[in-house]
């Protein structure tokens, strides 16, 4: 064994000791979304996060990138961004941890062409950013040795989605395939403090590795229609493997991305008003558990209102409310943990609908204190933009 394969392998042990030897309390530390693959991520714009996250089956464009056959609902061509930002408090520590995360959860461009309209995109699967400091105590035979302690997970999975769809009457049928792809810097850094006792001096430590993802995902999809009144909206989803490959080394793992379906739709109860709601569910039980964490089926709920009848500036000025409700699918017990959201916002479309503007809120938690022994608050911003051009022929 050459030298340089020497020193990395004692690296290596070195770091594994020091996993072993770290106290129980620091586990508590780890941001819930951190855990297993990491936190999903919604590719969704700013007007279905405010309508509780239902981004299947609304009347109107949507740039989400859940069901290929909604492109349909597009009349022009389009190009949308979003970007979402969130703030968390994770308690069930000694003391609250803050963290946060920023993204761009979908970029989209659709282009209607007679009965077809096809769509490229990118959005978020994903997220693995966090970050936490904290301060604890390593507790040897003969005394005790304080230190503190970073450590930051930075990149997450994402989506490249080609997307196509035909018109057949009020039915619509479409068709996604999507590249799973990203990466992930996860690195720490302890430093430690004067013993106590006994105990002896011990330097700083740390440690890092980048790990890249890849595996593909499809849904083929459908939507009807009625009246400009009525419209239905689901999709089927189905995976290849997903596979974590380190910088250094062969491939680490890879699970098999399970079966989901997801059910969407709206209705125009009265005019100027638009009641929408969906349902999800994914069989991530399948996977089995990834590192620590135990995997669990999700269900998601989620629902809202528009109330487009204001105007602002010459514009449309659509109100929107909502809640959501789903589960996580990885979590520390055998107890699915669960994520609540009460969502609002606004939109601002002028320019005889050519340029739009989306922006959600939602207010929610993670997990119950009493019962999982963690819970997380949490607010998120949502902030999308949409241009479109009229077609020339």
């Amino acid at each position: 064994m050459s030298r340089r394969a020497e020193v990395r392998r004692i690296g290596r042990l070195c770091l594994l000791v020091l996993a072993l030897l770290l106290p129980a309390s620091a586990a508590a530390q780890t941001p819930i979304t951190g855990i297993g693959l990491g936190y999903p991520v919604h590719p969704i714009d700013g007007r279905a996060a405010a309508l509780g996250a239902t981004g299947l089956g609304i009347m109107g464009s949507s740039f989400s990138l859940l069901n290929p056959a909604d492109l349909t609902q597009h009349e022009m061509p389009g190009f949308a961004l979003s970007f979402h930002a969130e703030g968390a408090e994770l308690k069930g520590g000694a003391d609250p941890v803050n963290t946060g995360r920023q993204r761009f959860n979908l970029v989209r461009a659709v282009a209607p062409f007679g009965d077809w309209s096809a769509g490229i995109g990118f959005g978020g699967a994903f997220d693995q950013d966090w970050s936490v400091r904290f301060r604890d105590t390593l507790i040897l035979e003969d005394g005790t040795v304080p230190f503190e302690e970073t450590r930051e997970h930075d990149g997450g999975i994402s989506t490249i989605d080609l997307s196509l769809a035909r018109e057949f009457g009020p039915i619509a049928i479409g068709f996604s395939a999507q590249r799973n792809v990203g990466s992930l810097r996860q690195s720490f850094s302890r430093a430690f403090d004067p013993p106590t006792g006994d105990a002896p001096s011990l330097g700083a430590a740390g440690g890092g590795q980048l790990i890249s993802f890849k595996g593909w995902r499809f849904r083929p999809g459908a939507a009807i229609e009625v009246a400009d009144r009525y419209m239905l909206s689901g999709v089927l989803s189905f995976g290849s493997q997903l596979t974590a490959t380190p910088n250094e080394g062969e491939d680490i793992g890879s699970v098999d991305l399970p079966l989901g379906i997801q059910i969407g739709g709206s209705v125009r109860a009265v005019e100027g008003i638009m009641i929408a709601g969906s349902f999800g569910w994914e069989g991530w039980s399948s996977v089995g558990d990834i590192l620590d964490s135990t995997s669990h089926d999700v269900t998601s709920f989620g629902g809202g209102i528009e109330y487009d009848r204001m105007r602002l500036l010459g514009g449309e000025f659509p109100l929107r409310f909502g809640a959501r409700r789903t589960q996580l699918p990885f979590s520390y017990s055998d107890r699915a943990l669960v994520e609540k959201a009460i969502t609002g916002g606004f939109g601002w479309i002028f320019q005889n609908g050519l340029a739009e503007a989306n922006v959600a809120m939602d207010f929610g938690s993670r997990g119950q204190f009493d019962v999982d022994g963690v819970e997380e608050s949490f607010r998120r911003l949502t902030v999308s933009f949409a241009l479109r051009q009229i077609p020339r022929f």
